[in-house]
């Protein structure tokens, strides 16, 4: 598959000119002969007109089609006109023409000009979420559903999560032709619990129309509830419940299992068995809930071996059976449910980080969650135990959750820099072998600004840059890049120095960038000619920069040439990128966002193929998310980024 040709293509001057002669003629007015002569000026004066130049037998070029040489006294150069003619052309009154046509016509009213709707600048909801109030137009509930359905949520991505999570909670308008009141709600808090904001769901289920007396709100209600522990409520919700005949299969039968479970938890346990048969009935076969029920029945441990997934009801019953067993809870939950482990406080310590980890890696919870579930088991070291020996014995023994909870505390607790820099490094490596090493970076972020950059801890500038980066605070990471220039003389210059290139993925992700873009390619420069940068890297800096209307260098160019352009990568089905350039051109928000992660596929900007990553990102700014599509950028490239020998 290949990007749409269509904007490559430009249609030529002479073409655009037969179209609108057609337009003039066919509209009923007559041109006069004058006007299709060589120097024929508008609003002529009739009784002096001057005769007609002799008529050339080939037209001028469009003004278009003719090349501008280089400015002369500050004026630009039109070869199609002779010096006489790129003078201001003055009557012989002395005044200039154009001002004797402003005194004939009437004072241009801007405001009576049609504007697009393209053009105007959207209503913002009022939310936070930096989102349009019109965020599903161009969509209807069932249009909202087919995409949601297409989706892996939450996305893999993280700037891509970032982005649905704003999406999800935004408080703006619902999509036009909903069949019900509340259909449109339900849909979104399925989708919030899909990706694990059980907070979030929560307060959505409680804003759904019907309340109590309506039978999805309540199996809603009940499922939310268990998810974060309150048991009494969830139990209550579903007694108070009306007939279910109307709601969909599945919740109906999460319904059965939630009664089972109010049931078992309350003492009654022979309710098991009969909740078991009723789950059978309802196509409930090799499921958790099912083989919990079986367990609870025999007084025996549920067998989830050959389990795919686990929801947050099932994950509650397992915990009720003997010698319950959270681990492949852990490792086959969906997303909901290893937050919801996370947010269990009768789980151990030590499975709630596990879970917290797990969590992060699907993007379910964020750093802060993280970092609190981190300093819950961690706390114990406190201020009194920096830089003991308990510390050092730990930051050669990392490897396990257990361990990167304590590292990360030591490092937050830390007041030495020398010792704070070196339990922050010893923090990041372990995560990145843990496959977080992203989370983390910016979890260390305000343990990393409290650190000022000295000549002792100069090998840290490349951490610190990366922290800063993660975190979004660019003009912290360029601070950094300043002294690594100066480190040598012991002062800051200018320079780019020898952590230059990092200035380029700044540059990248910041919208806000202080003066012109395309500057601190220089580094980049250098390190591509030298075999720096993969044939990958190199394919995907250039599809970057591109994409995001930045000049790319023709060293760079040159270099990506001279390799084949990889052709690894998520593809979407075709028709989807023609879709995402149309929805962009219409600012229709959230089809761009959701189409944009169809494109982009479970991998994230890391995983796509370099035609979707440039037209996701391109399609981003276009609808006016030009932050997003930044970090999408930054996020396509970071991993692979060149590092020092050092880091």
């Amino acid at each position: 598959m290949t990007a749409d040709p269509t904007r490559f293509l430009r249609i030529p001057s002479s073409a655009a000119a037969a179209a609108l002669g057609f337009c003039v003629l066919s509209s009923g007015f007559a041109i006069s002969d004058a006007s299709a002569q060589v120097g024929w000026e508008p609003f002529p004066d009739t009784e002096t007109r001057r005769p007609p130049r002799s008529r050339s037998t080939t037209p001028p070029p469009a003004a278009e089609d003719r090349p501008m040489l280089p400015p002369m006294n500050g004026q630009w150069t039109d070869p199609g006109r002779s010096p006489a003619m790129a003078r201001p052309d003055t009557g012989s009154n002395g005044n200039r023409r154009d001002d004797v046509v402003r005194e004939t016509l009437p004072a241009l009213d801007e405001k009576s000009r049609a504007v697009d709707r393209g053009e105007l600048q959207p209503v913002m909801a009022n939310d936070g979420t930096g989102l349009p109030l019109e965020l599903w137009r161009g969509l209807d509930v069932q249009q909202v559903e087919a995409l949601f359905s297409a989706l892996e949520i939450p996305p893999r991505s993280p700037a891509l999560a970032a982005l649905w999570r704003r999406l999800i909670t935004s408080d703006a308008n619902p999509p036009a032709g909903q069949a019900g009141d509340n259909q449109f709600a339900a849909l979104r808090v399925e989708a919030l619990t899909r990706s694990g904001l059980l907070k979030e769901a929560g307060e959505a289920v409680a804003r759904l129309p019907g309340g109590p007396n309506d039978a999805l709100a309540a199996i809603l209600t009940a499922r939310n509830e268990i998810a974060i522990g309150r048991r009494d409520v969830a139990c209550e919700a579903i007694r108070a419940a009306p007939p279910t005949a109307s709601v969909p299969k599945t919740l109906k039968s999460e319904a059965i299992l939630i009664s089972g479970y109010c049931a078992v938890s309350g003492g009654n346990t022979a309710a098991a068995g009969l909740t078991a048969d009723l789950a059978r009935e309802h196509g409930a076969d090799m499921s958790a809930g099912l083989g919990a029920l079986d367990a609870l029945v025999l007084g025996a441990k549920p067998d989830l071996r050959t389990v795919k997934s686990i929801s947050p009801i099932e994950y509650s019953l397992i915990a009720l059976t003997a010698q319950a067993d959270i681990g492949p809870v852990i490792a086959k939950g969906t997303p909901a449910t290893v937050a919801a482990v996370t947010l269990d406080t009768q789980t151990s310590p030590l499975l709630r980080i596990e879970a917290a980890e797990a969590a992060i890696r699907l993007n379910a919870i964020g750093t802060a969650e993280l970092a609190a579930v981190y300093r819950g088991l961690g706390g114990n070291l406190g201020d009194n135990a920096s830089g003991s020996a308990q510390q050092t014995e730990l930051s050669a023994k990392v490897g396990n959750a257990e361990q990167r909870a304590h590292l990360f505390v030591a490092a937050e607790a830390e007041r030495t820099p020398l010792k704070k820099v070196r339990l922050i490094r010893s923090f990041l490596d372990d995560a990145r072998r843990a496959g977080l090493y992203l989370p983390a970076l910016e979890m260390m972020a305000p343990a990393a600004d409290a650190v000022t950059p000295a000549a002792e801890i100069g090998w840290f500038a490349e951490t610190a840059i990366e922290v800063a980066l993660a975190a979004g605070n660019y003009e912290r990471a360029r601070d950094w890049v300043r002294f690594s220039a100066g480190i040598d003389r012991g002062q800051f210059t200018g320079e780019q120095g020898p952590l230059g290139h990092w200035l380029a993925l700044s540059d990248i992700a910041d919208t806000k960038l202080p003066g012109s873009r395309g500057q601190s390619l220089a580094s980049v420069e250098a390190l591509a000619l030298r075999g720096r940068f993969s044939a990958d890297l190199l394919h995907r800096l250039t599809t970057v920069l591109d994409a995001l209307d930045t000049h790319v260098p023709i060293p760079l160019w040159e270099a990506a040439s001279k390799t084949p352009q990889p052709s690894a990568g998520h593809l979407p089905e075709t028709g989807i990128l023609s879709t995402l350039l149309e929805a962009s051109k219409k600012k229709e928000f959230g089809r761009t966002v959701l189409l944009a992660m169809q494109a982009l596929g479970p991998n994230g900007a890391e995983g796509a193929h370099m035609i979707a990553l440039g037209d996701s990102i391109r399609a981003l700014k276009r609808a006016g998310l030009e932050s997003d599509a930044r970090r999408l950028g930054f996020e396509a490239l970071f991993a692979s980024w060149p590092r020092t020998a050092s880091n």
